[in-house]
C-alpha cells in the first residue's frame, strides 16, 4: 500500500470477513493498545550493519486515519522505537578494533535547524555513543492530527581505525515500549506504518540531479582519520537543501578512508583521477558538469589543492571546461603543523610512528629536489589555477582547536590589532596559538611526527610575545591609525582540550530547539591581498642573532644546529603563507566554537556537533547563495607561475610517476611490516610498527579483529557441540562464551 492511500481501498481488496478483521485489529492494537486476546506485537524489526563511514537512515511514516474525525473520536497511542547495538558487551573494550560505537538520532520529518521547535513532542532525541550491548529509545508522538506522521531516524558508524570490522544493530518499532525489550514477540507489519530504508550510497545519490541543465559539481575531502561518506554528510544534505535555481551536485571520495597517512601526493591525485572519471565516465554528470567547488576539512584542504594541481598538469582541458567557483577550506594545515611537541613524541619516535603525512606537514624535505611538499604546493600550477577560482575562503577556529592552530589554519597573516578587544575578551585557556615558539632542541623527524600525532591530541602550545604577532600583523590602512598591541590569545590547556576530544561537551537542548538562543560565532570576516602582508622580514643582524643565540645557548643549553632549524621553519612558513597570497585575494572568516572545534567546525555529527550550524550556514549562504560567477581574469604577470618551486612541483606532479608511486604504496601496504620503508622517517632505523600511527593502530585493529572473529568461532563451534548433547538452542551457548570472555 502506497503511503497516503485510503485504508478503505486497500481492504476492499481483500475478503470482506479477513478485511474487517485486520481492520479491527489493527485499529485496537494503535488506538487503545492490545488488548487481552491479542499478542504482543512489533510493527517493524530489521538487523543492519555498518562498517566505517556507513550510516543508515529510517523513514517511518505512519497515516492511521484518513480524516481528522477518526482522530478526534480515537486518537493513535505514540509509536516506540528502539536502536539496539547487538556486539557483545565485550567489545566496549576493543576501541583500536572500531571502535564498536553508534550515533543515532531521530527527529520528526519537518525539524529545521533554522526553525523554533515549541513542542516537546516535536524535538529531536540523539544518543552520541551507542555502546556495545546499549539500546536507544524514543517515543514518537502524535500530539496532534496530520494525515500522515513521518520521523527520520539515523544510525551512523563511529569506526575510526579499521575498514575491515562492522557493527550490528537492529531496529524495532512497536506500540509500546515494553514490547521492545520482550524476546518473543511477534513482527506484524501494517499498512499504515510504512519504514524506508535507505544505505550510505542511496543517501549519497539523493536527490537525483537534472541532466537536462548544466551541472555545478561540489567536490567534498575530509581530514586524517575520518570520512567524507559520515564526518561531511550534514554538510552535503545542507547544501542540497539550498540549491535555488543551480543544478548542484555534492559528491566526496570514499577511497582515502584509513589510507591518510600515505601523503598528501597519494591522497590528493587520488581524489583528482575520481573527479577526472566523474566529469568523463560517470552516466549522469558526463558532458554536464560546467562549474567545480572544492570544500575540504582539516588534511582536506592540503589534499584538495594538491588534486587542483594534479588536475591542471595532468588534465590542461579540465579548467578550460569547468569553471572554478568555490575553494574554501575549514580548519586545514596548509602552512603544515610543527609547533606541537610534547614529551611522550620522541618515545612514540622509538617505535617507529612516522608517516608520510606526517613528513608532509612537519615540512621535512622529502621531495627529490630536497624542498618541502608544502612549500612547492602553492607554486606554478596550483597558484595558476587557485588564482581563476571566483572564491577562495579559509575558515579558521580561533579558539578550541588545538589540533589545527589559528596560524596554519588563517595562512598566518591576519589583522591582529583588529583581535586585540577579543584577546583580552575571551575565556582563558580556549583558544589555539597565533603564532607560537618553535619547541627548541627538536629534529626533524620530531618535528614530523609531532605534526603527526597533533592529529590525535591537541598540545599544549608555548607561549609567544607581542613581537611575534607583530611580525605577521597585515599593514591594511583602515588598521594604521589603530592603537594597541596585541598580546597574543588565551592558550589551551592539554587536559581541557584532550577531555574536549574524548568527552566534548554536547549542545543543550535550547541550542538545538531555539535558533535566537545561538550566538554568533562569526568573530573575524575580512578579506586579504597580498598588499596587505607586511613586507618580508630578512634575518635579523649577525650581530643580533649571536647575541639571541648566545642568550638561549646559555639560558636552555640549545645547540647552534637547532635553533638554526628553528629560525628555518619559521622562514619556510613564512614563505609558504606568502605563496598562497601572491597576486589572490583571500577571505578569512574566524570562528569562535565550543569544543571540539576542530569537529564541530564541519559538523562531523548532526547534533552532537551542534555548535558548528551556524559556520555551514554561513559557508552555503556566502557561496551558494549568491549571485556573480564571473571568472578572475588570469593575471598579465605570469613570471610568479614560473619560479623555481612552480617548475619542481611540475616535475612531482607528472601522472605516470605518481601513479607508479602510489602502486608502490598500495603494494608495501600489503606486505610486512618490515618492508614499508617508504613511511619512515629514516629508511635504515629498525621498527616495530613502520606504517604510521594509522598504520600501528590498523595493525592493532586487525590483531583485535582477527581475536574477536576467533572467538566467536570458537563460540559457535562450542555451542554446536553443546546444543548437540544437550539439545538446546546453539546459540544461547555462544551468548554464554562471549559473555565469559572478558
Amino acid at each position: 500500500m502506497l503511503p497516503g492511500a485510503p485504508l478503505n481501498q486497500y481492504i476492499s481488496l481483500l475478503v470482506p470477513q479477513v478485511a474487517q478483521d485486520i481492520l479491527a485489529r489493527a485499529l485496537d492494537y494503535l488506538t487503545l493498545g492490545a488488548s487481552e486476546k491479542n499478542e504482543h506485537m512489533l510493527l517493524h524489526k530489521s538487523a543492519h550493519a555498518v562498517k566505517i563511514g556507513q550510516s543508515f537512515r529510517f523513514d517511518v511514516d505512519f497515516a492511521p486515519f484518513e480524516l481528522a474525525e477518526h482522530y478526534a473520536s480515537q486518537p493513535p497511542k505514540s509509536l516506540w522505537v528502539k536502536v539496539k547495538n547487538t556486539e557483545a558487551i565485550t567489545m566496549r573494550a576493543a576501541y583500536l578494533a572500531g571502535p564498536y560505537v553508534l550515533y543515532v538520532d531521530c527527529r520528526p520529518d519537518d525539524y529545521d535547524i533554522l526553525k523554533n521547535v515549541f513542542v516537546t513532542a516535536d524535538q529531536p532525541v540523539y544518543e552520541p555513543q551507542l555502546l556495545p550491548g546499549q539500546s536507544f529509545y524514543v517515543e514518537l508522538l502524535c500530539h496532534q492530527y496530520k494525515p500522515h506522521y513521518r520521523w527520520t531516524i539515523d544510525v551512523v558508524s563511529q569506526a575510526i581505525f579499521n575498514v575491515s570490522v562492522a557493527t550490528n544493530f537492529e531496529v524495532s518499532i512497536a506500540a509500546k515500549r515494553e514490547w521492545l525489550s520482550e524476546s518473543n514477540v511477534q513482527v506484524v507489519p501494517h499498512p499504515f506504518v510504512l519504514v524506508l530504508v535507505h544505505d550510505t550510497l542511496d543517501l549519497w545519490n539523493m536527490p537525483v540531479p537534472d541532466t537536462s541543465r548544466p551541472i555545478h559539481l561540489v567536490i567534498l575531502t575530509h581530514g586524517l582519520h575520518a570520512n567524507v561518506l559520515s564526518d561531511m554528510f550534514f554538510l552535503k544534505e545542507q547544501i542540497d537543501k539550498k540549491l535555488g535555481d543551480e543544478n548542484v551536485v555534492v559528491k566526496g571520495f570514499f577511497g582515502n578512508v584509513c589510507k591518510t597517512e600515505r601523503g598528501v601526493k597519494y591522497l590528493g591525485s587520488r581524489v583528482a583521477d575520481y573527479v577526472v572519471d566523474l566529469v568523463t565516465q560517470n552516466e549522469t554528470l558526463k558532458g554536464n558538469v560546467t562549474k567545480i567547488s572544492f570544500i575540504g576539512h582539516s588534511l582536506g584542504g592540503l589534499v584538495q589543492t594538491f588534486a587542483v594541481a594534479y588536475l591542471e598538469a595532468n588534465f590542461p582541458w579540465f579548467f578550460q571546461q569547468v569553471q572554478p567557483i568555490n575553494f574554501i577550506t575549514l580548519a586545514s594545515p596548509l602552512i603544515g603543523v610543527v609547533h606541537e611537541n610534547p614529551v611522550y613524541i620522541k618515545l612514540a619516535l622509538l617505535a617507529g610512528v612516522v608517516g608520510k603525512t606526517g613528513q608532509d606537514l612537519g615540512l621535512q624535505y622529502t621531495e627529490s629536489n630536497n624542498k618541502p611538499l608544502l612549500l612547492l604546493l602553492p607554486t606554478g600550477p596550483t597558484h595558476r589555477i587557485l588564482k581563476r577560482f571566483v572564491r577562495r575562503t579559509v575558515y579558521a577556529n580561533a579558539v578550541n582547536d588545538g589540533i589545527v592552530p589559528l596560524r596554519t589554519s588563517a595562512l598566518l597573516y591576519l589583522d591582529y590589532d583588529g583581535l586585540t578587544a577579543l584577546g583580552r575578551d575571551t575565556k582563558p585557556g580556549t583558544t589555539g596559538e597565533i603564532p607560537q615558539e618553535l619547541p627548541d632542541n627538536e629534529d626533524s623527524q620530531t618535528l614530523a611526527l609531532s605534526a603527526m600525532l597533533s592529529y590525535f591530541l591537541p598540545q599544549k602550545h608555548r607561549k609567544s610575545d607581542a613581537e611575534q604577532y607583530n611580525r605577521f600583523q597585515t599593514t591594511s590602512q583602515e588598521n594604521n591609525n589603530k592603537e594597541g598591541t596585541f598580546g597574543g590569545l588565551p592558550k589551551p590547556s592539554f587536559v581541557e582540550s584532550a577531555a574536549s576530544l574524548i568527552l566534548p561537551p554536547q549542545p543543550s537542548l535550547k541550542y538545538i530547539t531555539n535558533p535566537g538562543a545561538r550566538d554568533n560565532v562569526i568573530m573575524h570576516d575580512k578579506v586579504y591581498h597580498d598588499s596587505d602582508l607586511p613586507p618580508f622580514r630578512i634575518d635579523d643582524s649577525a650581530e643580533d642573532e649571536n647575541k639571541s643565540m648566545i642568550q638561549k645557548l646559555t639560558a636552555k643549553g640549545e645547540s647552534i644546529t637547532n635553533l638554526a632549524k628553528t629560525k628555518e621553519m619559521e622562514r619556510l612558513e613564512e614563505e609558504i603563507a606568502r605563496e598562497y597570497h601572491k597576486l589572490m585575494l583571500w577571505r578569512k572568516v574566524l570562528v569562535e566554537l565550543k569544543p571540539d572545534a576542530h569537529n564541530n567546525i564541519v559538523v562531523r555529527r548532526r547534533f552532537s556537533n551542534a555548535y558548528g550550524w551556524p559556520v555551514i550556514q554561513h559557508l552555503i549562504a556566502n557561496h551558494f547563495d549568491v549571485d556573480g560567477t564571473t571568472t578572475p581574469e588570469p593575471s598579465e604577470d605570469e613570471s610568479m607561475d614560473l619560479s623555481v618551486e612552480s617548475s619542481a612541483l611540475a616535475r612531482i606532479l607528472l601522472r605516470d610517476l605518481i601513479q607508479k608511486e602510489n602502486e608502490d604504496i598500495d603494494r608495501e601496504s600489503l606486505n610486512e611490516p618490515a618492508e614499508h620503508a617508504w613511511i619512515k622517517a629514516d629508511a635504515d632505523s629498525e621498527s616495530m610498527f613502520a606504517v604510521g600511527p594509522a598504520g600501528l593502530l590498523l595493525d592493532v585493529s586487525e590483531m583485535m579483529w582477527k581475536l574477536k572473529d576467533q572467538w566467536e568461532n570458537r563460540s559457535v563451534d562450542r555451542s554446536i557441540d553443546e546444543a548437540t548433547a544437550l539439545d538446546s538452542d546453539p546459540f544461547e551457548g555462544k551468548k554464554l562464551v562471549m559473555d565469559s570472555f572478558m
